[in-house]
Order: structure tokens, then sequence, then C-alpha cells
């Protein structure tokens, strides 16, 4: 098993609070990606398999609430124009 692809990231709500956290698995043979999150609107635990895309984002299945997850170039940038 070979990994294409790993992370671990803190999701804010849509307050900006970090209340959740999901972690994204992509072993090269599967075309899916291993993912286990907790939103960080309604705070629901869940571990699913989607299709891999880039930029990767995820809808909760108890609130529906989107959770994107960008590129660390990208969230880097972000959190420079913020601050």
């Amino acid at each position: 098993m070979v990994i294409e692809y790993i992370t671990t990231r803190n999701l804010q709500n849509s307050s900006g609070k970090i209340t959740g956290k999901i972690r994204i698995i992509k072993n090269k043979e599967e075309e899916e990606a291993n993912i286990n999150y907790t939103c960080p609107e309604c705070l629901n635990t869940e571990d699913k398999k989607e299709v891999w895309k880039k930029p990767f984002s995820i809808r909760c299945s108890k609130c529906g609430y989107l959770i994107k997850v960008l590129s660390l170039k990208a969230e880097i940038k972000k959190m420079r124009k913020q601050s």
C-alpha cells in the first residue's frame, strides 16, 4: 500500500472557532480517499470513503455543513490575509 496523500487539519465553524477535525488518507491504488471527520458545526463524527479530487470538500451527512480542505499553500495565504 502506497500513500499518495495524507493530512490532518483542524476545522473552523462558521463563527471562526476551531471545533472540528478532519483526517484524509488517499492510497495510490484506490480512487477513493478514507475520511474521518468531526463536523465543526454539529460535532457529528463520521468515517467515509469519497472520490478523491482537489480541492477536496465534503458535506456533513447530519447538518449539511460544507467542509473544505484547501491546499496548505492556499491555507497559509488565507491566514496571512486575516492577520
